[in-house]
């Protein structure tokens, strides 16, 4: 009777120790996924940006319009996101505030400028706006 209890027990401890690691490998793979997601996402918007600052002098909305539709960018590394940003025409000198952790990135042309702040502790963007270059 003892050994049916030790195997009885053994059993549920195997079963719960591949059970735990397979929720943990589910959770990494999705964690990888949320990450190329996000860097898909930053891309098509930074192109869509640079497309925007090229032709629309005189009206702002397109430029609200794409933040909504991008906003907010999660779960992205920032250190390849901040990389990606630096690749496109427009972007400006990325800021950082270190007691916040927040980058505030910047494109801008001679008319309009469009930025968002990123969180590196919640890996999440905000505050996506878009606006006149004041001359």
């Amino acid at each position: 009777m003892a050994d049916g209890n030790v195997t009885t027990s053994l059993l549920r401890s195997i079963t719960f120790s591949l059970a735990a690691s397979l929720l943990l490998m589910a959770q990494a793979s999705t964690a990888r996924a949320d990450h190329a997601s996000c860097m898909e996402k930053a891309k098509s918007y930074f192109a869509e940006i640079g497309q925007l600052l090229l032709k629309e002098k005189n009206w702002i909305m397109p430029f609200v319009e794409l933040n909504e539709r991008y906003s907010p960018l999660e779960d992205c590394d920032t250190d390849l996101l901040l990389q990606e940003a630096t690749q496109w025409r427009f972007i400006q000198p990325i800021i950082y505030n270190p007691h916040a952790k927040y980058y505030l990135v910047r494109f801008w042309s001679e008319d309009v400028k469009v930025e968002f702040a990123y969180s590196a502790l919640t890996k999440k963007s905000r505050t996506h706006s878009a606006g006149w270059v004041n001359k």
